[in-house]
């Protein structure tokens, strides 16, 4: 055989490789093998969601109790208009119109009676890698159309299907709303951005066509999950004024359908609320609130630029660069009036919106406490995804501003946009870096300046390519654009919301990939198409090992940190909560109402069927102060008896994780102007090594810390030393033990690097109880049992318990054991579980 008879048998034999049936058929076997295993993995963890003492299944998060709660209710034929009896009496709540009850009723509705052992706890606890397995084939479809390249779809998907961080909305019982409402957010972005494709290519009638469906898809995400909808409800307009400036052609024509496309789809989502049960106001509000404010100014903004271009064009009174100006004042006088004639304050809108780009969800007391709310720095971020991986998709950002400059003409100014680009994404993400960093904190002045003027620059940059010449951007550039803008604001808003983020972070890190690919293939220069050709394949090879681990070093990846976290998920409702509830199902009165800190309200409701005062809900968040204050903190037991009488109070329950929490709900307890709640209770371990015995007994240092919450005075010899709130601390005291009990404890203080010794007054044991010395710092060392290298040491702990913390009720009542009998009133009628403290 020739050659070249070799040479066409070897092209013939590859031919096949060619083939977009042969492609398709590959691309869709992998996603297969992705979804499937994704999704078993999540499936893995089932056995353990099973309450011992029904035999149901119970959820892994806490929100999920009250949504199977209400789909109960639906399903006994309850109206859903009816005031729920178990949440905050007095209140008179009514129960959640949310979709995921009825979603969940309508699934149980169709498979019970095909299969009466499907229950509807089964059905609930499936959902969630049910509503992943969807979500994940419609962000495939999106990463594709986006793209329009399979391997794109492919590596993007992988890396959010494995992703443990995406695991914590949508694992098996992880039955709150977040899964449904991915859905239907990444159909909405389909249907937005299928609708922008070739715009100019469509009819009015598919525009009008389109224009609703965003609407209703809009109005779905809003449904399922209010808070999710609020990203869309950023994203979209801010991706049609920049369409608008850099997207639509001059022409009139097209201008007209993008206006109309835009009106549809804002009006079409108000329209579609009376379907879901809401009022037209709910959709109309939100887009008054400081969320989706963008909505209303993004289509008013372009309705006055195109009558003001058209309007006087034949005049030629307006040049390009002066008409985006008068637009702008001309949107802002419009806006100012309406906002006025609707009853807001645009001063207090402005001022919201500037708040809220520091602080997206608030600076509340609840907000701050809550651990899923707080404000993450960027170095978390890193630690979730990876820093290879974040490096990957920082240059993805990087190479979208250069994608995004492309049609900018004159050389000078694409060069000026690209360093203002580079400079406002750093400004953006790194602005709050990390909690040790003294300037780029995200409170520091710098770093506050670098966030704001990052904004300004930015969007100034844009406004002037706009005003200075006509530029073309594609669609996939301005879509990306603006979905990131809302994700860099997003990174630093909250902790749950990197559920949102992670997808965006994998679709600009597969990005990256794709592009320096394309750049490889169409670059002219031999060094630069292998440098290139160098690059893809080792970012393809780094993003592998993030998935699958590296082999050579045993490191694990993001699919084996999936498989352990799905294998070892478990109910917040553990066995003692399984056990404690069924005690309160058996042996208390169904009309019973229950106090305890909110966390627990939808535990109680469900698995006990029992009122309680306060819930995760936080309907009340004035009574979250008040239970914090007058009964958890309290160091007055009159006025913790007073609040339980008022609300008709049956039982007080205390979980052990409240003593972590202290420093949560005594935050939340705080007086307005005076700190007299807010503390923590922090705790000091003795080392067996430090301990000394002696004829007369045994001395045990205990070490930990404790930042001092009020100032103190210590008095030596008769000279007196202010220690001061804060920036004082206790890093240790030492106890004496003998065989008739305990010497006073010594407390060991640091100020200015200076340490102090002073006697504490206080010491409780389980042996002896509290032990009053009568002298001394007013506070109170609480020992406790501790097991070190599998050794049971009956004092091996102890809390430092300052005068703010030591006679508050969760002390008193549960480390002291009423030891004082201040509250004679409230009897120990069931202790579920065996614990340390």
């Amino acid at each position: 055989m020739g050659s070249d008879e070799l040479t066409d048998t070897i092209k013939l034999n590859f031919d096949f490789l060619k083939n977009k049936k042969f492609q398709w058929g590959i691309v869709i076997v992998l996603f297969l093998f992705i979804l499937i295993s994704s999704f078993s993995i999540r499936l893995s963890g089932l056995p353990n969601l099973v309450d011992k003492t029904t035999g149901h299944y119970v959820f892994a998060d806490p929100d999920a109790f009250y949504e199977y709660r209400v789909a109960a209710a639906i399903l006994s034929g309850t109206s859903l208009d009816s005031i729920d009896p178990m949440r905050n009496p007095g209140m008179n709540l009514t129960y959640t119109t949310e979709m995921l009850p009825k979603a969940l009723v309508f699934v149980y509705k169709i498979i019970n009676p095909l299969n009466n052992s499907i229950t509807l706890d089964l059905i609930d606890v499936l959902y969630p890698p049910v509503a992943f397995a969807i979500s994940l084939i419609i962000f495939f479809v999106l990463c594709w159309y986006l793209s329009k390249s399979k391997t794109f779809a492919i590596l993007a998907s992988l890396m959010l299907a494995y992703s443990p961080s995406f695991l914590g909305r949508t694992g098996v019982g992880v039955s709150s709303h977040e899964a449904l409402g991915i859905i239907f957010f990444f159909l909405a972005f389909l249907v937005y951005f299928i609708s922008l494709s070739d715009f100019h290519k469509k009819s009015i009638q598919r525009i009008s066509l389109f224009g609703i469906f965003v609407g209703i898809a809009l109005g779905f995400s809003f449904f399922s999950w209010s808070g999710g909808s609020n990203f869309i409800v950023m994203i979209f307009p801010v991706s049609s004024l920049v369409y608008y400036f850099f997207g639509v052609n001059d022409e009139k024509n097209e201008k007209k359908k993008f206006i109309l496309f835009n009106f549809l789809w804002i009006i079409s989502s108000i329209l579609i609320m009376p379907l879901f049960g809401y009022s037209l106001d709910l959709m109309f509000g939100k887009y008054l609130s400081n969320f989706g404010m963008m909505v209303p100014f993004s289509a008013i903004f372009i309705l006055v630029d195109f009558l003001f271009e058209y309007s006087f064009k034949t005049l030629k009174i307006l040049s390009r660069k002066t008409r985006i100006f008068y637009s702008f004042v001309g949107t802002f006088i419009l806006g100012f009036l309406a906002l006025f004639a609707f009853g807001k304050n645009p001063i207090d809108l402005i001022l919201g919106i500037y708040s809220q780009l520091l602080h997206p969800f608030g600076t509340s007391r609840i907000n701050l406490t809550v651990a899923y709310f707080s404000q993450p720095y960027l170095t978390s971020l890193i630690a979730q995804v990876g820093s290879t991986i974040f490096w990957i998709f920082f240059l993805g950002l990087l190479v979208l501003g250069f994608e995004f400059a492309r049609g900018i003409k004159i050389k000078k100014d694409k060069l000026y946009f690209i360093l203002i680009w580079i400079f406002s994404i750093s400004g953006i993400l790194f602005s709050r870096y990390s909690s040790s960093s003294q300037i780029l904190n995200g409170v520091s002045f710098i770093s506050q300046l670098f966030y704001y003027s990052s904004f300004l620059i930015l969007g100034g940059s844009l406004i002037w390519l706009y005003s200075k010449e006509k530029i073309s951007v594609d669609i996939e550039s301005i879509f990306l654009f603006s979905w990131m803008i809302i994700m860099l604001i997003s990174m630093r808003s909250a902790v749950r919301v990197i559920f949102m983020v992670v997808p965006f972070i994998f679709v600009i890190t597969t990005y990256f990939v794709l592009k320096t690919w394309k750049y490889a293939i169409n670059s002219k220069e031999e060094l630069s198409k292998y440098f290139f050709y160098f690059v893809t394949i080792i970012c393809a090879i780094v993003i592998l090992i993030s998935v699958f681990g590296n082999p050579f070093s045993g490191t694990a990846g993001a699919y084996q940190s999936l498989s352990y976290s799905a294998k070892n998920t478990g109910s917040v409702a553990n066995q003692d909560w399984q056990n404690a509830m069924s005690w309160v199902r058996n042996n208390t009165s169904p009309d019973s109402v229950f106090l305890h800190w909110w966390d627990y309200g939808y535990l109680v409701q469900t698995l006990g069927n029992r009122t309680t005062v306060l819930d995760g809900g936080n309907a009340n968040a004035y009574g979250d102060h008040l239970a914090a204050r007058y009964v958890l903190t309290t160091p007055y037991p009159e006025t913790a008896k007073s609040f339980m009488k008022s609300h008709n109070v049956s039982y007080f329950l205390i979980d052990p994780t409240d003593i972590g929490k202290y420093s949560a709900y005594s935050s939340i307890g705080d007086a307005e102007n005076i700190s007299d709640r807010a503390s923590y209770l922090s705790t000091f371990v003795s080392d067996p090594k430090e301990t000394q015995e002696t004829i007369n007994g045994t001395t045990r240092i205990y070490r930990g810390g404790f930042a001092l919450d009020s100032d103190l005075v210590l008095t030596n010899n008769g000279k007196k030393s202010l220690l001061p709130k804060e920036g004082s601390a206790i890093f240790g005291f030492a106890v004496h033990e003998t065989n008739q009990g305990y010497a006073q404890p010594i407390g060991i203080y640091v100020y200015n690097s200076q340490q102090y010794q002073a006697p504490i007054r206080y010491l409780y044991s389980q042996n002896f109880g509290l032990v009053d010395f009568k002298t001394g710092i007013n506070a109170t060392i609480y020992l406790y049992p501790s097991v070190q290298n599998q050794k049971f040491d009956p004092d091996g702990a102890g809390i430092y318990l300052s005068e703010k913390t030591m006679n508050s009720l969760a002390v008193e009542l549960y480390l002291f054991n009423d030891v004082k009998n201040e509250y004679p009133e409230l009897r120990l009628v069931e202790e579920s579980g065996v614990y340390p403290l």
